[in-house]
């Protein structure tokens, strides 16, 4: 059978495609695909150790089985559509990836209300360095869309039932050329009292940097760019642009 499978981040520089096709015997498993990934296009061999793979848009395990028809996503460690409003248990949820900028008082506006006593806000902002390179002039973040809004959305639900007195969340992730001083990612968790909000607020933060398919690439002053995370220090400005016959 013939996969085909998605990739996101600086795996697209190494592949020079936004997909690639795998010829794999059935039946098969993740491990297999692994396998015939690394063999059949090299240049991605020596990233696949830190890349997870995505069956129909969950992260799947080794010996998880892959459908012929399934839909395929290697997802490269993460940068650590609509907005989803909905209402659970009297709880306001808003997520979603977004356009900057980020529309702030939207997001506190819907997930208020009159039993809410305090909000916590935390709202990332493009810096001009990273701990380790100066002269940073903007962020490209890119998603695996379907996926990065499920895992918002769930991620949402576990927090407010981790934090029961929380009453509204938001978690609004930007995507797309970010300036230095623009907004990338909002998180807003409202409750009763403050000491939940806090603390709801920063759980959010973790899990939403730790599980949401979302990359950054850092561009430089030279004109020179990376990929947060990626394994392989070769991803970088002089690898080629995806070609004319690669696919978008």
């Amino acid at each position: 059978m013939q996969i085909e499978v998605r990739l996101f981040g600086g795996l697209t520089e190494h592949a020079r495609a936004s997909r690639i096709t795998v010829d794999l015997d059935a039946p098969a498993d993740v491990a297999d695909l692994r396998a015939a990934i690394a063999a059949q296009h090299p240049p991605l061999a020596p990233l696949l150790g830190g890349v997870k793979i995505a069956i129909n848009l969950e992260v799947a395990a080794d010996d998880s089985p892959v459908p012929a028809d399934a839909q395929v996503a290697l997802l490269p460690p993460v940068a650590g559509g609509a907005d989803d409003l909905s209402d659970t248990a009297d709880v306001a949820i808003r997520t979603g990836l977004v356009t900057p900028p980020i529309d702030v008082a939207s997001a506190l506006a819907a997930v208020s209300g009159p039993d809410v006593g305090g909000t916590a806000i935390f709202l990332g902002t493009v810096r001009d360095h990273a701990p380790d390179l100066d002269g940073v002039v903007g962020l490209d973040y890119s998603a695996y869309p379907e996926m990065a809004e499920k895992v918002l959305a769930d991620l949402a639900t576990e927090i407010t039932t981790d934090h029961p007195e929380v009453r509204g969340i938001a978690l609004l992730h930007a995507v797309g050329e970010l300036d230095v001083g623009d907004h990338t990612i909002l998180i807003v968790c409202a409750a009763a009292h403050r000491a939940p909000a806090f603390a709801a607020c920063q759980d959010a933060l973790e899990r939403v940097k730790d599980h949401t398919p979302i990359w950054k690439r850092e561009r430089t002053a030279d004109g020179n760019h990376r990929w947060v995370g990626l394994a392989d220090p070769s991803a970088t400005a002089d690898t080629p642009p995806p070609g004319p016959g690669s696919r978008a």
